[in-house]
């Protein structure tokens, strides 16, 4: 994961938004790198590493050997888009 995919995720979702098409729309833009959708209320008090007017994004990482959130962006391994 790098800055770049970070920041075309983002503006993927923003155009795409959070129909069920739209999620569509933007996994498969993206596949093979894993995508999750969600409400941000549901991951707490964590700060995304992207955040806009309407959703953040979080990266999840695997360090040792078990899935967690992560900032590292060269750890991630997937993400999550957290609708506000």
């Amino acid at each position: 994961m790098d800055q770049q995919t970070l920041e075309q995720i983002a503006a993927a979702v923003q155009a795409a938004g959070f129909s069920a098409a739209g999620q569509a729309q933007v996994k498969a833009a993206f596949a093979p790198l894993r995508l999750t959708y969600c409400l941000l209320d549901e991951l707490g008090a964590k700060e995304p590493v992207w955040e806009c007017d309407d959703f953040g994004l979080f990266l999840v990482g695997s360090s040792d050997h078990c899935l967690g959130l992560t900032r590292d962006l060269a750890e991630a391994t997937a993400v999550v888009v957290a609708e506000a």
